[in-house]
């Protein structure tokens, strides 16, 4: 009986973290229209005025998305090695600003945008 009633609890806590995933994601898509993030992104490899998002949270570390979410000029002008990336990508090698102009966005809000592409195929 204890045994049964273990497992229980563990697929109940199982089943609200993948809810929890899953709120996150409609959070994240609510978030990413009113961020306006799909006027200047595709959720593919097709770039708009930024680059097409397909992949990207396989390339880029979560901290590094967040720090960039929330402050991309200071990233930019950090140049670490996956803004080199993105610039030689972009063909911006020499720009000393990015063209990325975001509105505040608190850390748990760059957690849920980060979500939301990890579950979108971003």
């Amino acid at each position: 009986m204890k045994r049964v009633l273990g497992i229980m609890l563990v697929a109940a806590f199982l089943a609200a973290v993948a809810m929890t995933g899953a709120a996150s994601a409609a959070t994240g898509e609510e978030l990413w229209a009113s961020k306006q993030c799909k006027n200047c992104h595709n959720m593919t490899e097709k770039k708009k005025v930024g680059p097409g998002l397909a992949g990207v949270t396989k390339k880029r570390s979560d901290e590094w998305m967040a720090k960039w979410l929330q402050s991309p000029q200071a990233v930019w002008e950090e140049n670490g090695p996956e803004v080199k990336d993105l610039r030689a990508m972009m063909k911006k090698e020499n720009a000393p600003k990015t063209a990325m102009k975001t509105p505040a966005i608190s850390a748990d809000e760059a957690k849920t945008i980060i979500e939301y592409l990890k579950a979108n195929g971003g």
